[in-house]
C-alpha cells in the first residue's frame, strides 16, 4: 500500500463534502456561525474555508470571504458558490501569512482547521494575522478539539471506520478507514487514512496538533486575545471536562 502525499479527499472537493456528508459533519456547526455571522455582521474572513461548507450558507446574509492553501478546494467551493448564484472572493493563501489589505469584524476558523497550526510559529503567525486583519470591536471565533487521550492513547496498529460513500465517478464505494499515533513531546496526533476503492488502495498522514484547555488560553491571551466565551457544543452548552470540542469567542485586549 503506497504512501501519497494529497489524498482524495484534499485533491477533490467532491470527495471531501461526500466524506463530511457520510461523516454526518455538512451541518456540524453551520447553525452556530449562522447565529455569529448575524450577531456580527461582515464584512466576514473565514480562514481554511475548504469547499466553502460554511462560506456559501453565511454569504446568503453577510458579505464574506474564504481564504484557503488548497486551489483544489477552492475551486470546489467556486463552482457550488456559482450555482447558488453567489459571487464570493475566494482566495489561495497561507493562513498563517497573509495580507489582504481589509479589515473584518468577524474573522472565523471552522472544521478544526486550527488543528493545523503545528508549532508555535504556526500559531504566532496566524494570530498576529488574525490580529492585523481585525476591527478594533470584532471577534474571532475557532473550533479545536478538546483532546481525548482515549483516542490518542489507541493502539497505532489498529485501524478505526472513517468514512464510506460512493465515489462521484461512479466506480464503486470509497472506504476511508482511520489509526492514529500520538507524539506527546510536540502533541501531534499523527492519523493515517487508508483509502479503498476496488483494488486501488492508498494511505496519506495528516498530523493534527492537540491543545489543552488551559495552553490554549494561554497562548490566545500571549498573542493579544481576550477569551469571551467557550463552548463545549454548538449549541451553546458550557465548556467542561466531558467536552469534545472547544469553542472560543475571543476579541483583541
Amino acid at each position: 500500500m503506497k504512501e501519497t502525499k494529497e489524498p482524495w479527499i484534499y485533491s477533490d472537493g467532491r470527495h471531501y463534502d461526500l466524506m463530511l456528508e457520510d461523516r454526518g459533519q455538512t451541518e456540524s456547526g453551520l447553525e452556530f456561525y449562522l447565529q455569529q455571522a448575524r450577531k456580527y455582521q461582515g464584512p466576514v474572513l473565514e480562514l481554511a474555508c475548504g469547499t466553502g461548507r460554511i462560506t456559501i450558507p453565511l454569504a446568503q446574509e453577510v458579505s464574506i470571504t474564504g481564504l484557503d492553501s488548497s486551489g483544489a478546494m477552492l475551486d470546489h467551493a467556486r463552482l457550488k458558490a456559482k450555482e447558488k448564484g453567489l459571487d464570493i472572493e475566494f482566495i489561495q493563501g497561507d493562513m498563517t501569512n497573509f495580507e489582504l489589505n481589509k479589515k473584518f469584524n468577524l474573522i472565523l476558523m471552522t472544521g478544526i482547521a486550527f488543528a493545523h497550526l503545528e508549532t508555535r510559529e504556526d500559531v504566532e503567525g496566524c494570530l498576529s494575522c488574525v490580529k492585523h486583519h481585525l476591527t478594533d470591536d470584532g471577534r474571532f471565533i475557532f473550533d479545536i478539539f478538546n483532546p481525548s487521550l482515549a483516542i490518542l492513547t489507541r493502539d497505532s496498529s489498529e485501524q478505526f471506520p472513517h468514512a464510506e460513500y460512493p465515489d462521484p465517478d461512479g466506480n464503486g464505494t470509497v472506504i476511508i478507514t482511520e489509526s492514529n499515533k500520538y507524539d506527546s513531546a510536540t502533541q501531534i496526533n499523527k492519523l493515517q487514512l487508508h483509502f479503498k476503492l476496488g483494488e486501488r488502495e492508498e494511505t496519506h498522514s495528516v498530523n493534527m496538533r492537540m491543545f489543552f484547555p488551559q495552553e490554549l488560553d494561554a497562548l490566545l491571551y500571549y498573542n493579544g486575545f481576550e477569551v469571551e466565551m467557550k463552548y463545549g457544543g454548538y449549541d451553546g452548552q458550557p465548556f467542561d471536562s466531558d467536552s469534545g470540542v472547544q469553542i472560543v469567542i475571543c476579541k483583541l485586549r
